[in-house]
């Protein structure tokens, strides 16, 4: 099986569960080191996990401004989660400023594309619209 697939298949992603509707991840290594190396040899899927780690400081400081760089080298290396990911922290103002349409734009993409994660998180901001 060639390493790429290995890394698909290894890399699940959970929708969330929680209000915020925070990504979680089920990665090939939780451990920031080891991410950190493979996303400097332009691994997509251990930048988006490294990214899911910094957004929430799970094994690392928090850090927005990090965690949006890395989801967009993702993103732009094909990682659909990682699209949606831009998306959300685009929309919520996290790393960046808060700019609605576009994050919208980015996760109605990245859930064109059958990123499921980002269609639950696109339903649950526009749910949350609509109620505010």
């Amino acid at each position: 099986m060639p390493h790429y697939m290995s890394a698909i298949i290894g890399f699940v992603f959970l929708a969330a569960a929680s209000v915020a509707g925070a990504p979680h991840a089920l990665a090939q290594s939780e451990d920031p080191v080891t991410l950190e190396k493979n996303c400097s040899k332009k691994d997509a899927f251990a930048c988006a996990n490294l990214a899911v780690l910094l957004r929430h400081g799970r094994g690392t400081n928090k850090s927005y401004a990090r965690a949006l760089t890395l989801f967009v080298m993702a993103c732009e290396k094909g990682n659909d989660f990682a699209c949606g990911a831009v998306g959300d922290m685009t929309y919520r103002g996290l790393g960046i400023p808060s700019d609605p349409q576009r994050g919208e734009q980015l996760l109605r993409g990245a859930c064109r594309r059958g990123n499921e994660w980002s269609c639950e998180s696109l339903r649950r901001l526009l749910d949350h619209r609509r109620r505010s």
